[in-house]
């Protein structure tokens, strides 16, 4: 009896053949060290720096149960083993190495041949706990041969029991596999016949092989204890280019460096951080580059994401999608979280992909969007440039190709080319998780390829459900015309918040500043009223006083004090001072403070004893030069603050200008009612205080008023950016354009239809004859007779749907007609009485419909009807019972289902008659517009409603009735 046959190539095929590149090749067998319930899985790369390699070659290790002789024999060499697919989990003992049992990644039986796509040549050395170390030598290349079958090739197998025999045992191997490669006196050579070069190759790499007299000791040596050691190391002799290429991974450029960052990339997150921290997770992998006497670790010390970056994110989505496809979770729009339910327009009951976990980040494109600050918006997008992506984990274990920077496979940036406005999400911006399981999602499962999830009716559906839920975030949430405005709402705040931290950041360096720089102008201040001091003491103990030098001291005092008041500490306002400025700013109230006690009383006390000296003629003479210097004083500080003030706002200089005026005026009637009326030296030291006083309130009142106002507006920053504005306004722009161009082709299309609706006529009719004639020209047999029957058939069927179409010409139909409600309810059952069937649809009708009557265009009311049954075919998928009804009431055509309703905000502002507008993922928005629009044409109109009255399936309901004129 005939027996299937395997070609040794075939083992090829399902190895290297079925791996998509060098990451997916290496998480395969990481995946296995997993499965073996290993926690370190480790890749060790070793170049010519390193020791004395002769060669590049590179290990894949994991510290896993390893394999017996028999286990490799039963289980590795054996393809397609199913123990990973009975789901069979062994209880916590030897078999887990005491540890938890793992759901298997696995499946299939071939990851484990992924090892032939790193190189040609393949030294496996495996060891399991009480059995000693097994080595296995394979060249690939062998496989290359078409003539040979799987059992014409023995593999050669080995036990090591120490490592002082590996030379001895690694030459037994090399000797068994060159037994494979037959001499050309053998009688097996006819099948070499073809491929003498191949065999100068495999010799050649035999030859070649040169391995470092460290091997021994740092990779064999760990694995030669029979009771303790267990793991598995693949040694990749000649290994691909890919990973020569890595040689340079910290100096490549431009091409090689986008390579090698796609390699690290892939090969970082395999177990799920985005939910556990590193520290957590069942396993760790590390990537070691030996191009030194100092390996370097090339995966765990990149910064890869973790859970604290969507602490870092302007939007966070998390929730879990049931088995039934209802999404239940929460919504963070920069600092406001929503509580969030959607579920995909899909048949009721289960989904066949199953309930999955999701929760990815977003980070808005532009910085100035973004309420992340200048350090954590630039931390983010390095990590977003290089790992960006939405990830997808199986039971803690990432699923290849999910994650990378070029796997969309939602499509998210092709739909976003298209309206970035309207579809909003960027895959480039967002960084998170999908998380399934085995047992819950069986039906996403791999290709034979690692290349993403086989595209059966799960996967399907997975990705649609998941694109209508990106779709339903940015409708409601994020796009230009969302329902909720949270996201402008809080960027006008996000904004105003930026703007006040560039203040508060202003105010800040400024009040350091004046920390630093008061005490040193006080001092100066203190050092010259001392001085003035002096020279009035002087003055004052000379036998003749010279009135004209006390007055200039005099003066030059005040002018101390008034400079002295202008150094009062600073209060901050908008801002809490830190602790050292705190410190400075209590050293300097205290020095002020001592400032006025000591300096400014002594000042106090010899200007007294000045002004007694002076007769008084003189002490007149002082009053009236005070009240000049003081008015003198008081014009020069409004006038500081209005030339401030003018710098950043000219229009309020008026307004200064007044206060100035009111001032003088308050200061002129407070000193004239002190203006000595006759000489009296009492009278006049008095006023002079009072004077003194006056003028004091005056400044101060002056700059109670006018220097907030000046400082604040000095800090305004004017929130109109002229660059944006054109950007919004282009942006404006553009879409109008695209809207118009989209108007243009259905008016195109429009046109036409009109244009070949003529030479369509005549087509049909010359087809109809051509047919009709051929029956009687037609050979009597079987073989001609079938071929007529089914052109007759199908020339029916197009017969059928020329007439279904005909009413909706506008050649045809531009004459007004009675329509009935009954006539309408046959047409509508005729044109889609296909789709009714399939999905199981009831179409019926009140009497009174049935027997009321339009007088209008044919061409133009059935079209109508058309559109609102499409609608709702689509939005009966998920209900249980599927039903439209139309009726009449009042003079007015009710077109109903039991679908999903109108939202009340649409039909209360009549969005869903707007152009473009559409509340279906893939829908333009364009059938209801030209419903109405049509229908207002020729005097009628159509609204949506949500009455009881008329809405008797609550769901979506039409109202179709003539205007009133």
């Amino acid at each position: 009896m005939p027996h299937f046959r395997t070609k040794a190539r075939a083992v090829d095929l399902l190895g290297k053949g079925q791996i998509a590149d060098l990451p997916t090749a290496i998480t395969e067998l990481w995946k296995n060290g997993y499965d073996a319930y290993g926690d370190n899985l480790e890749a060790h790369l070793y170049f010519s720096e390193y020791k004395n390699v002769k060669d590049p070659f590179f290990v894949i290790s994991d510290d896993g149960k390893g394999m017996s002789e028999k286990d490799i024999l039963e289980k590795w060499i054996v393809l397609g083993t199913d123990s990973k697919v009975r789901r069979q989990l062994p209880e916590k003992g030897p078999k887990t190495l005491w540890k938890k049992p793992r759901l298997p990644t696995g499946e299939k039986g071939i990851g484990r041949l992924s090892v032939a796509y790193l190189g040609s040549q393949m030294i496996m050395l495996t060891k399991k706990i009480g059995h000693p170390l097994q080595a296995l030598f394979f060249d690939w290349r062998i496989l290359d041969n078409y003539n040979l079958f799987v059992e014409d090739i023995d593999l050669p197998l080995k036990p090591i029991n120490s490592t002082d025999n590996f030379d001895s045992i690694f030459s037994s191997l090399i000797a068994d596999f060159k037994d494979n490669i037959p001499s050309e006196n053998s009688d097996d050579f006819y099948k070499w016949e073809e491929h003498t070069e191949m065999i100068q190759e495999l010799n050649d790499g035999i030859k070649a092989i040169d391995i470092p007299s460290f091997f021994e000791n740092e990779i064999v040596s760990p694995l030669i204890d029979i009771e303790n050691a267990h793991g598995t190391k693949f040694v990749i002799l000649n290994p691909i280019d890919q990973l020569e290429l890595l040689k340079n991974f910290d100096k490549s450029e431009d091409e090689e460096k986008d390579t090698v960052d796609f390699i690290f990339s892939c090969l970082s997150g395999l177990s799920n951080v985005f939910k556990t921290k590193r520290e957590d997770t069942p396993f760790d992998t590390k990537f070691f580059i030996y191009d030194d006497e100092i390996p370097n670790e090339v995966i765990s010390t990149r910064d890869f994401f973790d859970t604290e970056d969507f602490g870092n994110c302007d939007h966070v989505i998390q929730g879990k999608f049931n088995e039934n496809g209802l999404f239940d979770g929460k919504v963070k729009i920069y600092n406001q979280s929503i509580e969030h339910q959607f579920r995909a327009n899909r048949p009721p009951g289960g989904t066949p992909y199953g309930p999955f976990e999701l929760k990815f980040g977003y980070v808005e494109g532009v910085k100035s969007k973004s309420s992340l600050n200048n350090e954590q918006y630039r931390s983010i997008r390095d990590k977003l440039d290089l790992y960006g992506g939405l990830y997808i984990y199986r039971d803690g274990f990432r699923v290849l190709p999910y994650g990378r920077s070029d796997y969309d496979f939602l499509k998210l940036e092709e739909r976003r080319s298209k309206s970035a406005g309207y579809y909003y999400f960027s895959y480039r911006n967002m960084f998170g998780y999908i998380e399934i399981s085995r047992e819950t999602n069986s039906s996403l499962r791999d290709k034979a390829g690692r290349e993403g999830f086989i595209n059966n009716k799960a996967y399907q559906e997975f990705k649609s459900d998941l694109q209508a839920f990106f779709y339903d975030l940015a409708r409601k949430y994020f796009g230009t015309d969302a329902e909720e405005d949270f996201r402008e709402t809080q960027k006008e705040e996000i904004e105003q918040e930026k703007l006040e931290h560039e203040r508060e950041k202003k105010e800040r360096k400024e009040f350091a500043k004046k920390l630093t720089q008061l005490p040193k102008d006080l001092n100066t201040v203190e050092n010259k009223l001392s001085d003035l001091n002096r020279q009035l003491q002087k003055k004052l103990e000379q036998a003749t006083v010279v009135y004209d030098e006390i007055e200039q001291i005099l003066r030059k005092i005040e002018e101390c004090k008034i400079e002295a008041g202008n150094l009062a500490p600073p209060e901050p306002v908008r801002f809490e001072p830190t602790d050292h400025q705190r410190k400075k700013l209590y050293e300097y109230e205290k020095y002020y403070k001592e400032f006025n006690q000591s300096i400014l009383n002594k000042t106090e006390d010899i200007v007294s004893l000045a002004q007694e000296r002076l007769k008084e003629r003189e002490l007149i003479e002082e009053f009236e030069r005070k009240v000049s210097q003081y008015e003198d004083s008081l014009k020069e500080s409004i006038e500081q603050y209005k030339s401030k003030f003018s710098e950043t706002f000219d229009k309020l200089k008026k307004e200064i200008d007044n206060q100035k005026r009111e001032e003088l005026k308050q200061f002129k009637e407070d000193y004239s009612s002190l203006t000595p009326v006759k000489p009296n030296s009492a009278i006049i030291t008095k006023n002079l205080q009072l004077i003194e006083n006056f003028f004091k309130e005056r400044r101060e009142e002056a700059k109670k008023k006018i220097e907030p106002l000046v400082d604040h507006i000095d800090k305004l920053t004017l929130g109109v950016n002229e660059d944006i504005l054109v950007g919004y306004y282009k942006l404006q722009y553009q879409q109008l354009k695209e809207r118009w161009e989209e108007t243009q082709e259905l008016a195109q299309l429009g046109i036409a239809v009109e244009i070949i609706d003529h030479q369509f006529n005549a087509t049909y009719a010359r087809l109809s004859n051509i047919i009709s004639n051929l029956d009687g020209s037609l050979k009597e047999d079987e073989d001609s007779q079938r071929l007529y029957d089914n052109l007759r058939s199908l020339f029916s069927h197009l017969e059928d749907n020329y007439k279904l179409l005909t009413p909706l010409y506008r050649t045809t139909g531009r004459v007004r007609k009675d329509i009935s409600g009954e006539e309408i309810k046959n047409y509508i059952k005729s044109f889609y009485r296909k789709e009714l069937e399939e999905k199981n649809i009831q179409i019926t009708s009140s009497k009174d419909f049935d027997k009321a009557t339009y007088f209008t265009y044919e061409s133009i009311l059935k079209p109508v009807f058309i559109n609102i049954v499409n609608n709702a075919i689509y939005w009966l998928r998920s209900s249980e019972e599927r039903k439209i009804h139309f009726d009449y009431i009042d003079g007015k055509m009710l077109i109903m289902n039991s679908g999903e309703p109108i939202e009340d905000i649409y039909v209360r502002d009549g969005d869903i008659f707007k152009l473009f507008f559409t509340r279906k993922p893939k829908g333009r928005g364009i059938g209801l517009y030209l419903a109405k629009t049509t229908l207002n044409s020729v005097g009628f109109n159509i609204e949506a409603s949500n009455d009881p009255k008329f809405n008797k399936l609550d769901g979506a309901c039409f109202i179709i009735e003539k205007q009133e004129k």
